[in-house]
C-alpha cells in the first residue's frame, strides 16, 4: 500500500551527527516515517552538504537543505537557539532573513504538488505553508512550539504572524495543554481545531537504570544551548550562593556563544571546580548523561515545553526548574522536583542545598518523576500516534485552509 506523503517545513533540523538544531523535530518525524513518506524542507548550514540527503535513522525521510546565501553566511537558522537567537547575536543577519524565507517558501511551493498534506513547525513556517496550501489546495497543519506563542504576547509583528498561521492552518497543534488552552481563548472560533500533542521521550530514557550516587556529593546535570535565554548564568550564581557548594558537581551539556562568559563567571565566583562545560554531545549520548546524574536543573528564562525536562523525568531524575508555564504540570514542587522563580539564584541555591542534604527525599522525587513521565507524557511513539490521528482528520476534511478562516 502506498504511503501518504508528508511535506514538512521547519527552520531547524539536524543536518549532521552531533547537531542540536531541532532534534525534537527529527524525533517526531522518525516515528511518523513508519506511516508516511516525509520530505523535510529546512535551511542549509555553512558546511558542505548535498541538496537532498537521507535521514540515516529513518529511510522514509528525505532532507532538502535549502541554500539561501553564500555558504559561509548560512549561520542564521541552524546555530544555537535558532533564528531569533541568531538575529539577537548578530543583528546584521536580518539582511539574510528575506532570502531565507523566500527560499523556504519557493521550495515548499515547488514540492507541494506530490504531497498529501503539509506540516509546518513554528508560526513563521505556518504562514508560508498556509499560503502554499491555499495555492496548491493542500491541507496544512501547524505545530506551535512555545517560543512563537510567547513572543506574540510581547510583539505586534509576532502576534500578526501567529494570527496568520492559525488562520491558514486547518489544524493547529500545541506542545502543551496550557498552550492549547491559551490559544483556544485567543481564537474562540477555532476551538475545535486547536489540539495538544505532547512531545515524548525516547524509550531509552525510560530504560535507564538509575545509579544512586554512593558518595555525599550531588551530581547536577543541565542541558541546553549556551545562550542567555537558558539562564546558565543564574545556575552558576546559585552554585556560588549554595551553602553546600563544595559538594556540588555541575555538568552543563551544550554549546553556544556564552561559553567563555560562563567560564569567566564561574572563575570570578570561585566555583570553577564545581562547573564542567562539556560542550555539545550527540542526542544518543544524553541518556548516559542522565544515568550519571542525581538531579536535573532547568534555569531558563523562557521556554515552550522543554524536551530536556521530559527526558530527565523519564530517566527518573528529579528536576529543579524555573517556574515556567511550559514546565508546570510536569515539574511539581515537592513531588517531582522543585519550582523556583525566574532569575532567582537564591531560591535555586536553596533547592540545590535541599537536594544534596536529603537523599531520601531526592530519591522519592526521582521515582515520582518517572511515574509521571510514563503515565502523563509517554514516548515519541505516543506522540506520533497523536499526530497521525490529527493528520487523518485533516486529510478526511480535504482541501486547504479552514472553512471559517475568513475574519
Amino acid at each position: 500500500m502506498k504511503r501518504m506523503r508528508l511535506l514538512a517545513l521547519t527552520t531547524s533540523y539536524p543536518l549532521r551527527t552531533g547537531s542540536s538544531a531541532g532534534v525534537f523535530v527529527q524525533s517526531l518525524y522518525r516515528h511518523l516515517s513508519v506511516g508516511y513518506a516525509i520530505d523535510v524542507i529546512c535551511p542549509a548550514d555553512s558546511k558542505p552538504a548535498t541538496a537532498t540527503v537521507d535521514d540515516g535513522a529513518a529511510s522514509g525521510i528525505r532532507i532538502h537543505a535549502v541554500r539561501y546565501a553564500p555558504r559561509a553566511w548560512r549561520t542564521l537558522a541552524q546555530g544555537s537557539g535558532g533564528v531569533v537567537t541568531g538575529l539577537r547575536r548578530s543583528p546584521w543577519h536580518a539582511l539574510l532573513l528575506p532570502g531565507l524565507l523566500i527560499a523556504l517558501f519557493w521550495r515548499c511551493l515547488m514540492s507541494a504538488g506530490d504531497a498529501d498534506l503539509i506540516h509546518a513547525n513554528w508560526s513563521i513556517c505556518g504562514v508560508m505553508a498556509g499560503i502554499v496550501g491555499r495555492l496548491r489546495r493542500k491541507p496544512v497543519i501547524t505545530t506551535l512550539r512555545g517560543s512563537d506563542v510567547a513572543r506574540a504576547t510581547r510583539s505586534r509583528l509576532d502576534r500578526s504572524i501567529l494570527n496568520l498561521a492559525v488562520r491558514h492552518s486547518r489544524i493547529v497543534i500545541c506542545v502543551s495543554v496550557a498552550m492549547a488552552e491559551q490559544l483556544r481563548t485567543r481564537f474562540p472560533h477555532r476551538v475545535a481545531d486547536i489540539h495538544a500533542c505532547l512531545n515524548g521521550a525516547d524509550e531509552a530514557f525510560f530504560q535507564i537504570d538509575r545509579a544512586v550516587s554512593g558518595g555525599t556529593d550531588l551530581r547536577v546535570l543541565a542541558v541546553g544551548n549556551l545562550i542567555r535565554l537558558k539562564g546558565f548564568d543564574v545556575l552558576i550564581e546559585a552554585v556560588a550562593r549554595a551553602r553546600q557548594r563544595e559538594r556540588l558537581h555541575v555538568c552543563i551539556v551544550g554549546g553556544g556563544p556564552e561559553r567563555e562568559p560562563l567560564l569567566a563567571q564561574a572563575a570570578s565566583l570561585g566555583v570553577s571546580s564545581c562547573i564542567t562545560l562539556v560542550g555539545s554531545v550527540p542526542a544518543t549520548e544524553i541518556p548516559k548523561q542522565v544515568s550519571e546524574a542525581d538531579v536535573f536543573v532547568l534555569s531558563s528564562r523562557s521556554e515552550g515545553r522543554p524536551n530536556v525536562v521530559v527526558e530527565a523525568l523519564a530517566g527518573g531524575l528529579p528536576v529543579i526548574s524555573t517556574d515556567l508555564e511550559g514546565v508546570q504540570g510536569m515539574v511539581r514542587n515537592g513531588d517531582t522536583g522543585w519550582l523556583v522563580a525566574v532569575d532567582d539564584a537564591d531560591a535555586m541555591a536553596a533547592a540545590l542545598d535541599e537536594a544534596v542534604t536529603d537523599r531520601v527525599e531526592l530519591q522519592r522525587r526521582g521515582e515520582r518523576a518517572r511515574a509521571v513521565a510514563r503515565t502523563q507524557i509517554g514516548t515519541w511513539a505516543d506522540t506520533a500516534r497523536c499526530y497521525t490521528t490529527l493528520f487523518q482528520t485533516a486529510l478526511a476534511a480535504g482541501g486547504a485552509g479552514h472553512p471559517s478562516c475568513a475574519e
